[in-house]
């Protein structure tokens, strides 16, 4: 423990105002009485003028770990200082998803959750101030001590999986749950950690230089292949070190980087795991995060091995295919209903990890980080789910729409009801609007909302992910293309951007009836009110984020609506009229400017009401 001494040269100092006892400097009111005091490291650094610096912990491509001493508080903590890769453009927005994610996370308060005390830039790095755990990791229990029981890997997989619950419901994902990230309390409990990666990664498996992050043998194929990822991603790494824990191996370990990513993303696992706590580690482990089990049917399966109930293992399971559309979404934003496109087969790995200019190397701290289905064609030549992603007014035209599924548009005309609605063109690859979208990637493989510009009608700020473009889009999907090249969704700083799951993604907008300007933006289980303005940092946030769920009359005990809206099409000659979109269903919405109005006009109806839209739909 790195306690103030007394002073001797040998030690470095630095000078720290602070109030006298029980007030707080930052507290409004609070009474100061400002003294000078001496802070000392042994040999160390002190950051902050307040945390000094001890023993290191461990360090990894990701960041150093300290034990250090809170000279304010009068306490020792863990202190991450987080390598955030590149410069300039690039490092900023590391840091800025850092902090973005840290916060979510820091707002958890959960017994099996690190706690975060403090967030801070020093030294231009990223400091994460975390409660100090003086066990060790599950890794290190199992090199030391062997592997656990059946019973007692359920019971530690039960903790870690509430850790996780309550941490996809602050819209965040971990990304990099693996036992060295799961830490033991003196009384045996399990505390997750180590949440900075998911940030830095950029929420994928690949950093900007190319670089794996994370541990390939505990990640779900769906980040190799740069595919949508969601809860059901971390339940997957949940499943990977499980089977570590029972057996002393992960089931996909090959050897080296290629091999091991190849595993991940296209074998089945190596290792087996005896009895019913296998049959749930192999339910985790399956390639389609949809056929994975829930948290509520995973949280059954481990409790029955712990209560000595095995039979109703299988049963639990059995029920585990999961619903299409919202119910598999992202959480609250977490982040998790971006599209993207999958690259088929082995060509995934050759790509992402021997394609020029991708680095073959493991960045993470382990020395020895509902996900949606992909809408769009497979390599059949059919559509993998019914959904629409985003709706574009084409300007000039009354009623006709671009509309997004997937890597895919089409242009709707819509009329008096969707079965008069008539396709006009495609579908056809986002990619042919060459000006607009040609080289970019995420944009071309899926549009999650579009935002019309006040004041230009030919103007749209256009979401994918955690990023943004301004385009500029004449009646024939020309005009002068991209304004920008994509900039990130924290741009919105006074808006979208600084609100927790907000910066994640959007997933749907909806015009405001009568107020020039105004949007109902939704992400994930909640929305919020925006004011748009000239450029995304003048635009404000009026309301929110609340539930959609305060929607009573228009989406009151529809869960699937509740969850996430993907899209809104307006009805024509009607300002107050919307088709809302979810998942495989719609409904027929009346709105006041004030969220009221007549709320729902119909029950939820199913996909298959548009004929215009067939070609969208599984066949």
């Amino acid at each position: 423990m790195a306690a103030p001494l007394r002073a001797t040269p040998a030690r470095s100092s630095a000078l720290s105002s602070v109030g006298s006892a029980g007030d707080h400097p930052n507290r409004p009111g609070s009474r100061h009485v400002h003294c000078l005091v001496v802070i000392e490291s042994v040999g160390g650094r002190v950051v902050a003028d307040r945390y000094v610096l001890a023993d290191r912990l461990g360090s990894g491509g990701m960041g150093t770990v300290w034990q250090a001493w809170d000279h304010l508080l009068q306490r020792t903590v863990a202190v991450k200082e987080l390598h955030a890769a590149g410069g300039g453009h690039e490092q900023q927005a590391s840091m800025r998803r850092v902090l973005s994610e840290a916060r979510a996370i820091a707002r958890v308060t959960h017994t099996h959750v690190i706690d975060i005390y403090d967030l801070l830039e020093f030294d231009g790095r990223l400091w994460i101030v975390m409660e100090l755990v003086p066990g060790g990791s599950l890794s290190e229990r199992v090199r030391s001590v062997g592997l656990l029981p059946p019973v007692e890997t359920a019971r530690v997989g039960l903790e870690v999986l509430s850790a996780l619950e309550a941490v996809h419901a602050a819209g965040a994902l971990h990304r990099d749950v693996k036992p060295a990230n799961v830490l033991l309390r003196a009384d045996g409990s399990s505390v997750l950690t180590d949440f900075g990666i998911a940030a830095l990664s950029g929420h994928t498996g690949l950093t900007g230089t190319g670089a794996v992050v994370g541990s390939p043998e505990y990640m779900a194929p769906e980040r190799l292949r740069d595919q949508p990822v969601g809860p059901a991603s971390d339940l997957f790494s949940l499943g990977v070190t499980l089977c570590f824990l029972a057996s002393g191996r992960t089931p996909f370990a090959r050897g080296d980087l290629t091999a091991t990513s190849f595993a991940v993303a296209f074998e089945p696992p190596s290792v087996r795991v005896p009895g019913p706590l296998g049959d749930v580690i192999e339910q985790l482990l399956d390639k389609d995060p949809a056929k994975r089990p829930s948290s509520a049917q995973l949280a059954d399966a481990l409790q029955s091995i712990v209560d000595g109930a095995p039979q109703t293992v299988q049963a639990t399971l059995r029920q585990s295919v999961r619903p299409s559309g919202a119910n598999r979404r992202r959480t609250a934003t977490a982040g998790a209903s971006r599209r993207r496109k999958a690259i088929p087969g082995a060509i995934a790995v050759a790509v992402l990890l021997a394609g020029a200019g991708v680095t073959a190397s493991v960045v993470g701290d382990d020395s020895a980080p509902g996900s949606p289905g992909q809408t769009g064609r497979t390599a059949a030549g059919t559509h993998a789910v019914s959904r629409v992603d985003a709706v574009m007014p084409v300007p000039g035209v009354e009623g006709r729409f671009w509309v997004f599924a997937g890597s895919e548009y089409m242009v709707v005309e819509t009329g008096a009801d969707p079965a008069s609605a008539r396709r006009v063109g495609g579908p056809s690859p986002i990619a042919q609007w060459r000006k607009t979208f040609g080289g970019l990637d995420r944009f071309t493989s899926g549009i999650d909302a579009v935002l019309p510009v006040p004041g230009d009608a030919h103007r749209f700020w256009v979401f994918s992910g955690d990023e943004y473009l301004l385009v500029h889009i004449a009646g024939d999907r020309s005009g002068k293309g991209r304004v920008q090249e994509p900039r990130p969704l924290t741009d919105w700083s006074s808006s979208i951007g600084a609100a927790v799951g907000f910066p994640n993604g959007v997933d749907a907008v909806m015009p405001v009836p009568g107020v020039e300007g105004r949007f109902w933006v939704f992400a994930g289980s909640e929305y919020m009110v925006v004011e748009t303005g000239a450029d995304p940092a003048s635009a404000r946030r009026v309301g929110g984020p609340s539930p959609i769920a305060q929607w009573r009359k228009t989406f009151g005990g529809l869960d699937r609506f509740t969850s996430g809206i993907d899209a809104v099409l307006p009805v024509p000659g009607d300002a107050h009229r919307f088709w809302v979109f979810s998942g495989d269903e719609y409904l027929l919405v009346h709105i006041a400017g004030d969220r009221s109005g007549k709320g729902r006009l119909q029950e939820p109806r199913p996909f298959t009401d548009w004929p215009s839209l067939e070609l969208f739909r599984t066949d």
